[in-house]
């Protein structure tokens, strides 16, 4: 596929996803976790519960596509 691409372009790559990985899995919980604590807490309506539950699906349905199109360019 690569042809032309050496190991330091391989590692650059490698460490580049993988930061963007765990970025994105940081702002899940960074997300989750005080949003559940919030709604334990009754801080929060459930109009208001409701719009950032939507949003917190958007952001996990990004995260499955994006695992989803890595794994099908694999097989």
């Amino acid at each position: 596929v690569n042809k032309g691409m050496n190991i330091e372009d391989f590692k650059f790559i490698y460490w580049m996803e993988y930061a963007h990985r765990m970025w994105g899995r940081g702002l899940g919980i960074m997300f989750a976790l005080p949003f559940s604590y919030f709604v334990r807490k009754g801080y929060m309506t459930v109009q208001l519960g409701l719009r950032l539950s939507a949003l917190f699906a958007l952001g996990a349905g990004q995260g499955f596509i994006g695992w989803w199109m890595v794994k099908s360019g694999l097989e």
